[in-house]
């Protein structure tokens, strides 16, 4: 292809994208191989139309997941999590490719983890069959120490999971 007609195509791929979104996927396709930073930050503004900006929609669900974990700290990081902008993370990272792969790691990472909590805390019952009860917050067992990372890993991926399906809508949009 000539460069001018190169440039042609470029120039329409960018307008189709700008003004009709990511329905024109060859559009952004184009936009995105061969220009800046900017025609990837207009990808992800169209996106976030489409998709989550950020997770403060899973508020109740995190609340009641986070109401018996010990750490303060972790509980306000987890809520202040919900109100970050998806489409900021986006734009900081290297790839959203990268960045769920990354996420399936760790949310696979963390089922591991509650998988573990759960056993452990489970030999710590009388009865094995009996639901996981969470602890008081001033006790402290075995037991209480694998509930309490039960939860923080129940929590961890109830965000994680939100998070991924978000990447994904955005990677669906175009975002590269």
């Amino acid at each position: 292809m000539n460069m001018a007609l190169n440039k042609l195509v470029h120039a329409v791929g960018i307008s189709v994208v700008l003004v009709y979104g990511s329905v024109f996927d060859v559009g952004v396709s184009l936009a995105q191989d061969s220009l800046p930073e900017t025609t990837q930050s207009a990808v992800i503004v169209l996106a976030a139309k489409q998709c989550a900006t950020d997770l403060s929609s899973l508020q109740p669900k995190m609340n009641k997941a986070l109401q018996f974990i010990k750490s303060a700290s972790f509980r306000k990081a987890m809520l202040a999590s919900l109100e970050a902008s998806i489409p900021e993370a986006i734009s900081q990272s290297d790839g959203l490719a990268q960045q769920i792969a990354f996420l399936k790691k760790e949310i696979a990472k963390q089922e591991q983890e509650r998988a573990h909590a759960e056993k452990v805390a489970r030999e710590g019952l009388t009865d094995p069959s009996q639901p996981l009860k969470p602890c008081r917050h001033r006790k402290e067992s075995a037991y209480c120490y694998a509930m309490d990372q039960y939860l923080i890993s129940t929590a961890s991926n109830l965000a994680n999971q939100d998070f991924l399906s978000a990447l994904q809508c955005y990677q669906r949009e175009g975002v590269r």
